[in-house]
């Protein structure tokens, strides 16, 4: 996998965790609200769904390619960024 398919896949992983943040406080009503089966199957369709979303535009992206590295960069990020956002609410 190329430099420009690494930096592409990365920035994709990064603004489609925003995307499920969105999807999710949409539907957060349907996932925690109502009867126990309705609920265990809306988050199973939420999370299949989601799932099957993403590496489908990762498989348009760069073939489908995953490597550690690069599963270990998403989730550093990942946290790094959800540390300084944490950070930033709780002064206010």
């Amino acid at each position: 996998m190329g430099l420009k398919e690494q930096l592409l896949s990365f920035l994709f992983s990064f603004l489609y965790g925003f995307v499920v943040i969105f999807a999710y406080k949409i539907s957060y009503k349907y996932l925690y609200f109502g009867k126990n089966i309705y609920k265990f199957l809306n988050s199973l369709l939420f999370m299949i769904d989601l799932t099957l979303i993403y590496f489908k535009m990762f498989y348009i992206i760069n073939g489908g390619i995953i490597n550690i590295y690069f599963i270990l960069i998403t989730v550093l990020t990942f946290i790094y960024f959800k540390d300084r956002i944490r950070k930033i609410k709780k002064n206010k």
